[in-house]
């Protein structure tokens, strides 16, 4: 079974302040930025990662006080999310490229952050009783801020306990100026389905393929193939690109870094969004999913076969499915 007690959401809500409020907080990202770059010095001093300083207390001792000393504006609490940033990003790393595991000799790679958002705590920002303000700690005394959100960000500020926060600059496009952003992460109890008495009409099977995105024990089909056609079309975008080589190619290769991949997962929010509303019309009580558990070490095929099943977003896909179904009031197995 496949079940969260716990449900966590992000409602990223827009910021009013004046002019002052916004330079302190400019000024003191680039303070942020500053020791998260210097912490990653630290990091990759350590070329044999003797020391582990990619854990969040090696890390913590090797470089606190260095950064108090050459960013001593920062503070002490941010200088603290300062380490946890760092940290977090060469964890994440070492979680997504087994090449680090499994290699204990190969350097880490030198990570540069430039528009970096701030991790708040309890220490560094404060709500209002009404939580329509806040005030938010900068290298030149607090600064008051409005909490402007919308109907979909007070849908789910209002849905749960408002827990730790990320403060994030959104550059604007063209001449138009940025603006800050509060990313509020809400945390919410989810009711534990009970499956005494099921019934065989209670259970829906969702099966997920390459031709079809997934396929509905109810007899409902997802086709894959528009889907299918737009990957291949970002696939032969990037090989031209980079087989010319050209600097032109290379800054429209960083310009369309990530489209396909935002476009994949929005289409993955459609589909499991649609299968979850379904079965709770439905009355189904349980979802039944396939394991694909290492799925493309048993299948032996050809090149262009094993880059297709690389690119299948079947995991990203069932677990939106088990998030909404929990949110839903549904099981999942």
């Amino acid at each position: 079974m496949v079940f969260r007690d716990r449900d966590v959401r992000t409602a990223c809500v827009a910021l009013e302040m004046d002019s002052d409020a916004f330079e302190k907080l400019r000024r003191t990202q680039d303070l942020f930025r500053r020791a998260c770059n210097l912490l990653v010095e630290i990091v990759c001093e350590d070329a044999e990662r003797k020391r582990r300083l990619w854990q969040r207390y090696n890390l913590h001792h090797a470089g606190y006080y260095l950064v108090r000393e050459t960013v001593p504006e920062l503070g002490a609490q941010l200088t603290c999310n300062a380490i946890r940033a760092v940290s977090a990003a060469y964890q994440s790393i070492l979680a997504n490229n087994p090449k680090y595991t499994k290699d204990k000799k190969l350097a880490l790679p030198k990570i540069v952050f430039k528009n970096i958002g701030i991790h708040l705590d309890a220490r560094t920002l404060s709500f209002s009783q009404d939580h329509s303000s806040a005030t938010v700690f900068t290298s030149q005394k607090r600064v008051c801020v409005q909490l402007c959100p919308g109907a979909f960000q007070q849908e789910i500020l209002n849905g749960g306990k408002w827990r730790e926060c990320e403060l994030v600059y959104k550059r604007g496009k063209g001449k138009s100026s940025g603006r800050w952003q509060l990313h509020i992460a809400v945390e919410r109890k989810l009711e534990l389905p009970d499956l005494t008495n099921l019934k065989e009409e209670e259970i829906e099977g969702v099966d997920v393929g390459e031709n079809n995105m997934a396929a509905t024990s109810d007899g409902q089909l997802f086709k894959a193939g528009k889907l299918k056609d737009d990957r291949d079309k970002f696939l032969s975008h990037r090989a031209r690109l980079q087989r010319k080589g050209t600097r032109n190619a290379k800054r429209k290769l960083r310009e369309i870094s990530g489209r396909e991949r935002r476009h994949v997962e929005h289409v993955n929010h459609v589909v499991s969004k649609q299968i979850v509303k379904q079965a709770a019309d439905n009355g189904k009580r349980l979802i039944v999913l396939e394991d694909l558990s290492h799925i493309r070490e048993r299948i032996k095929a050809g090149h262009k076969v094993r880059a297709r099943l690389h690119r299948w977003p079947f995991r990203e896909l069932q677990q939106m499915i088990v998030d909404k179904a929990s949110r839903a009031g549904i099981r999942v197995m």
